[in-house]
């Protein structure tokens, strides 16, 4: 995967990096792990919210910034519905990275499911898991993107 992401043209590594940012400020600001006047935290941070949160952007700055060529894909609705179910996987990973990097008793759900303890109990401990979830997610979108990527790319000629 290394040597395809190497491969890839130089424009999609700005692209990359803007959309990184994105969403690196999307789940951060939210889950506190930015400090903002608009969102306060009960629970401190630890070192792997950060963690998790750099290499999901990461993945997901790739992601995004590893598009086929509009015509290429309007030309075959098969792949216009890969990309778009790529595209699904992608924000269903930044969602559970969300989850994964969040503060345990400011997630109203899982509050409302186990009550404050057993947020700081049970659901704190299980967050790092949650955010390997995140990442094994996107990595599997970003093979599976590299792959569509590949396809388009460089078509198989038609026999």
């Amino acid at each position: 995967m290394i040597r395809e992401l190497l491969e890839l043209p130089r424009s999609t590594w700005p692209r990359a990096v803007l959309f990184a940012g994105i969403a690196a400020v999307l789940i951060a600001v939210p889950s506190d792990l930015i400090d903002t006047p608009i969102f306060g935290r009960p629970v401190e941070v630890r070192w792997i919210d950060y963690v998790i949160l750099a290499v999901t952007s990461a993945l997901i700055g790739l992601i995004f910034a590893i598009r086929p060529e509009s015509s290429e894909v309007a030309a075959t609705e098969e792949l216009a519905v890969t990309v778009d179910r790529q595209g699904t996987r992608t924000i269903w990973g930044g969602f559970v990275s969300f989850l994964a990097v969040g503060c345990p008793v400011c997630n109203q759900a899982v509050v409302a499911l186990i009550g404050v303890s057993g947020a700081l109990s049970w659901w704190a401990p299980v967050q790092p898991f949650v955010g390997l979830l995140a990442v094994g997610l996107l990595l599997y979108t970003l093979r599976k993107r590299l792959n569509t990527y590949k396809l388009s790319a460089c078509p198989v000629p038609a026999a």
